[in-house]
């Protein structure tokens, strides 16, 4: 009869002589696992990638869209003659080509005077100082 401490002794003698074998029969499926997996991540990361590009796409393209209405816009209010505005909001009366006026007052006001000044001769008409 066999002691409990010859059984202790060779089931650890087998668990050895086993392990090595084990080890070589499962860690190819667990290789192959681990990479189904991995490349289930990738998958998955390329597509939420894409869905983000597309997203930045679909801005960009909206935005353009915008811009091209907005232009549209003013073009069509400049072809039937609206009053034009200026880049800061302004409406500017005038007609193509008549001079900028300005009060004697403003024209007294040194910043006033060279803004005037400075907007007469960037759109090439005369500048004039009117009574107030």
């Amino acid at each position: 009869m066999t002691t409990p401490t010859d059984n202790d002794a060779q089931a650890k003698a087998l668990v050895a002589a086993l392990a090595p074998l084990i080890a070589e029969a499962i860690i190819p499926q667990l290789a192959a696992k681990v990479e189904e997996q991995v490349k289930g991540i990738k998958a998955k990361n390329d597509e939420l990638l894409d869905k983000l590009h597309n997203v930045t796409k679909d801005q960009e393209i909206a935005d353009k869209i915008k811009a091209g209405e907005e232009l549209a816009a003013k073009t069509k209010a400049l072809i039937e003659g609206a009053v034009p505005k200026t880049d800061k909001g302004l409406v500017d009366f005038r007609k193509a080509g008549e001079p900028l006026r300005i009060s004697r007052e403003d024209a007294r006001d040194v910043q006033k005077y060279r803004k005037a000044r400075a907007l007469a001769a960037e759109q090439n008409v005369p500048l004039e100082i009117v009574q107030d």
